[in-house]
C-alpha cells in the first residue's frame, strides 16, 4: 500500500495527513511500542483510517484545490481568533496521530459501547454505559471549526 501524504498544498489523491515516517518518529519519541512494533501495512492503514475519520466532519471555508484527495488544506477558513488557517493545522495533525494510534490498537473503532436494547418499530436503540474516546480528538478538531453534519430528513 502506498500512502500519499498531504503536504498542505492540496495534493491530488492524498490519503493521509501525516506521513508514516513522521508518525513513526512521533511514536518512537513517546516510546509507544504498540506503534513501533506493528507491521508497516497496519500502521499505514491506521493513518488512512484517521484521515477518513477527520474528513467525516464539516469544516469552514472550501478546499484549496478541487483535485485534492482530502478536505484540508482549505481556503477562506479562519480560527476562532480570526486568523487564516493555511496548510495543515497543528490541531489536525495531532488529531490524525491520536486517531491513528487508536485505530492501530483497536481496528473496531472509537466507540466501545454495545447495544443493550434494540427495537424495530418506531426505531429505538439503547446503548450500555461505556467509553467513547472521541472527546479529546473532537476538541482538537473543533479548534479548526469541525462540526458534525446536520442530518435533515426530507419527506417527498
Amino acid at each position: 500500500m502506498t500512502l500519499i501524504t498531504e503536504t498542505g498544498s492540496g495534493v491530488a489523491g492524498a490519503t493521509t495527513y501525516v506521513s508514516l515516517a513522521e508518525a513513526d518518529s512521533h511514536f518512537t519519541a513517546l516510546a509507544n511500542d504498540d506503534w513501533t512494533s506493528a507491521p508497516e501495512g497496519q500502521r499505514e492503514q491506521a493513518l488512512i483510517r484517521a484521515a477518513l475519520h477527520i474528513d467525516s466532519y464539516l469544516y469552514p471555508g472550501m478546499v484549496l484545490d478541487w483535485d485534492q484527495g482530502l478536505k484540508w488544506p482549505r481556503s477562506s477558513a479562519y480560527d476562532r481568533d480570526g486568523r487564516a488557517m493555511t496548510g495543515i493545522p497543528h490541531a489536525l495533525r495531532t488529531a490524525a496521530l491520536e486517531l491513528a494510534d487508536i485505530f492501530l490498537r483497536d481496528p473496531a473503532g472509537l466507540d466501545e459501547r454495545r447495544i443493550a436494547r434494540q427495537k424495530i418499530g418506531p426505531i429505538e436503540v439503547s446503548y450500555e454505559e461505556g467509553k467513547k474516546r472521541m472527546s479529546f480528538i473532537f476538541r482538537l478538531l473543533q479548534q479548526i471549526g469541525a462540526r458534525v453534519a446536520d442530518s435533515q430528513m426530507i419527506r417527498g
